[in-house]
C-alpha cells in the first residue's frame, strides 16, 4: 500500500506540472502588453529599413505622415519628418495604427 501512495503522489506531481505549464502559456497569451511587443517589433524593422512610414495615427487623434523612425526603446518611439528634421516622441500605448491605414 505504501508504494501505491508514491506511485500517486509522483502522477500528481507530473499532473500539477502540466497543468502550471498550461498557465504560463494562458497567462503568455493574454500579456496586455503583447501588442506593444509587436508593434516594437515591427518598428525596429522599418528603423533597420530606413524607409519612411507613410502614416502614424495617435491615440490623441493626432498624424504623423511620411516620417522615418531615428530610435526605439522600450516604451517609446522616435520619429523624423525628413522634410523639415523635426523629432517627434511617441510613447508605444499612444499608437492606434501605422502603415498606409
Amino acid at each position: 500500500m505504501g508504494s501505491e501512495a508514491i506511485v500517486n503522489g509522483e502522477e500528481f506531481e507530473k499532473e500539477l506540472y502540466v497543468v502550471l505549464l498550461l498557465l504560463i502559456l494562458l497567462l503568455r497569451q493574454t500579456d496586455p502588453s503583447e501588442p506593444v511587443s509587436d508593434l516594437r517589433k515591427q518598428l525596429v524593422l522599418a528603423k533597420e529599413l530606413g524607409i519612411p512610414v507613410s502614416r502614424v495615427n495617435l491615440i490623441n487623434g493626432d498624424t504623423l505622415q511620411n516620417v522615418i523612425v531615428k530610435e526605439v526603446l522600450s516604451d517609446l518611439a522616435v520619429f523624423q519628418n525628413p522634410l523639415n528634421n523635426t523629432r517627434s516622441n511617441v510613447a508605444l500605448s499612444s499608437i492606434v495604427s501605422w502603415g498606409a491605414f
